[in-house]
């Protein structure tokens, strides 16, 4: 989820300087997982070690690799969880993983259509007809063009009013109602099905659509589906309405004036927590989630993964970079797609990215060489800056040692 900069900047000072609501501890220390069995003597250990200090010296605060693959397990980390308490990071430590959020709501859609309560033809009026009647084009959009993010839906984290609402009350409960306002009315990025641009927008209405046939909150649903029997204990979908109640979460931080050297702690703001984003994990839980999905075919039958990957959508333009990813009908994406030179075309990064003001994430499964890679960073991407291009530089060189 991305805030436009000149927003994001004025909306994290404000929470600096007039949030008083205390949801958010100080991060503690915290012991390995003893569930997982590591392999100190990982052949890729020391290289992916050497680029994580290599980034943390230039200025990221803190970050944490998992890597399994024929080798085992290897997970380590560099930098700091609390620059203010000098909490050193560790595995063990939680982030806000952003984007990430949507894979996994996408998985659990799929237990829907697996069931036969959702189709990806369903058209969005079948189940919010209200909500459909207000959206350009709300007609003749499907779930599948919102899983596949071809409906052209106006992305509401680039609308000024829901930046506001954020700059306004920090940590406020987001209604439906208040998130529908937000995209009402809005123009259409492109036809339905005509196009294929990333949107915010898309998931929320998803998370909707689950809350409306299953009577329950999709986070909730998240929460019994895919968390709890995965034994994902360091996994929050969190909601703002209580302190958070693990307190083993890294701080956030974001360089606020660009300078590279006055990062900002930004943990307390909420971009909210409705489908598009919202879960905090460590990468044991991404690991679990992944193995559960791409290895062991839990969550979605082989058949249909099949389906899904063999109908793959290529991004479509961006402002800012050249397109990285392919979409599909279940927002699990081929990711870095046009970025390395050294990925031969037949090779995939099956997995989501996250990224959003103080926690970035990546959770992927390299299939050629049967690799999981999950990753967290306590520092941001949603505003533009030297360092988050950093981060990026990061990311893209853990990746190479990844798909080798």
């Amino acid at each position: 989820m991305n805030i436009p900069y000149y927003i994001g900047i004025v909306c994290a000072c404000f929470l600096l300087t007039a949030c008083q609501t205390d949801l958010f501890s100080p991060t503690d220390v915290c012991t390995a997982d003893s569930q997982l069995s590591i392999n100190s003597n990982h052949p890729k250990a020391g290289a992916i070690q050497a680029i994580m200090d290599k980034y943390v010296a230039e200025g990221i605060p803190g970050v944490t690799v998992l890597i399994d693959d024929e080798n085992g397990t290897w997970t380590g980390s560099a930098g700091a969880a609390d620059l203010e308490n000098q909490i050193t990071m560790e595995p063990c430590h939680i982030s806000k993983l952003g984007s990430v959020t949507k894979m996994m709501l996408g998985v659990l859609t799929w237990q829907y259509i697996q069931s036969g309560d959702l189709s990806l033809d369903d058209p969005i009026s079948k189940h919010l007809p209200d909500v459909a009647a207000r959206i350009t084009n709300g007609d003749r959009i499907t779930l599948g063009m919102l899983l596949s993010h071809t409906a052209g839906i106006y992305d509401i984290a680039g609308d000024i009013a829901f930046n506001l609402d954020v700059l306004n009350d920090p940590d406020q409960d987001w209604s439906t109602d208040r998130l529908v306002d937000n995209m009402a009315n809005k123009p259409s990025r492109h036809e339905p099905g005509e196009g294929k641009r990333y949107s915010n927008s898309h998931m929320v209405l998803i998370g909707m659509i689950l809350d409306e046939i299953t009577g329950k909150s999709h986070l909730d649903l998240m929460r019994e589906q895919i968390f709890a029997p995965l034994g994902m204990e360091n996994t929050v979908y969190y909601d703002f309405k209580d302190p958070f109640p693990l307190p083993n979460l890294s701080q956030g931080y974001i360089d606020l004036n660009n300078d590279g050297g006055s990062i900002e702690n930004v943990t307390k703001l909420n971009t909210g927590n409705f489908g598009a984003n919202g879960v905090y994990a460590n990468v044991a839980d991404l690991y679990r989630f992944m193995h559960a999905l791409m290895r062991e075919k839990r969550f979605i039958t082989q058949e249909n993964l099949d389906f899904i990957f063999a109908n793959m959508i290529e991004q479509g333009p961006n402002e800012t970079e050249p397109s990285s990813s392919y979409f599909s009908y279940a927002a699990i994406h081929d990711e870095f797609r046009n970025v390395l030179d050294t990925i031969p075309g037949d090779l995939h990064a099956y997995g989501h990215g996250g990224g959003d003001l103080g926690h970035s994430a990546n959770c992927n499964y390299i299939p050629h060489n049967n690799t999981i890679f999950t990753a967290t960073y306590n520092y941001g991407t949603a505003l533009r800056s030297d360092l988050g291009s950093t981060l990026r530089d990061l990311r893209r060189e853990l990746f190479e040692v990844m798909i080798e």
